[in-house]
């Protein structure tokens, strides 16, 4: 980050508990196709970290706002032990946000959940 740039901070009233599903998919494991069913996920997102579950699977890590845009703010999470980081875009209006799995995963719309 530059040092002129100033740190972006996510809004409170976007922290919480989102709920979907991850769509199925198709999965290459070098010898076959492998499909994947629909997941549920839920994203809770804190005032410093973000914790992540899909299935049964549970993640945690921190995350920064890479920029405020004119109708999203974009997260970059870092989770503990995953190589790539997670992009999730928290929108302004119809308390949702939208995650972009690590490939072959496809883009998961979320909804806000009453806490």
């Amino acid at each position: 980050m530059l040092s002129a740039q100033k740190e972006i901070k996510l809004k409170r009233k976007y922290f919480g508990k989102y709920k979907g599903m991850v769509a199925g998919y198709q999965m290459n494991s070098g010898i076959e196709l492998i499909d994947i069913g629909e997941t549920p996920i839920v994203v809770l997102i804190d005032k410093e970290q973000i914790y992540i579950t899909i299935g049964d699977r549970k993640l945690v890590g921190t995350y920064t706002v890479m920029f405020k845009a004119q109708k999203y703010y974009l997260l970059d999470a870092e989770i503990d032990g995953q190589l790539a980081n997670e992009r999730i875009l928290v929108y302004f209006r119809g308390k949702r946000i939208s995650r972009d799995g690590m490939y072959p995963q496809p883009v998961t719309e979320l909804k806000k959940t009453k806490k």
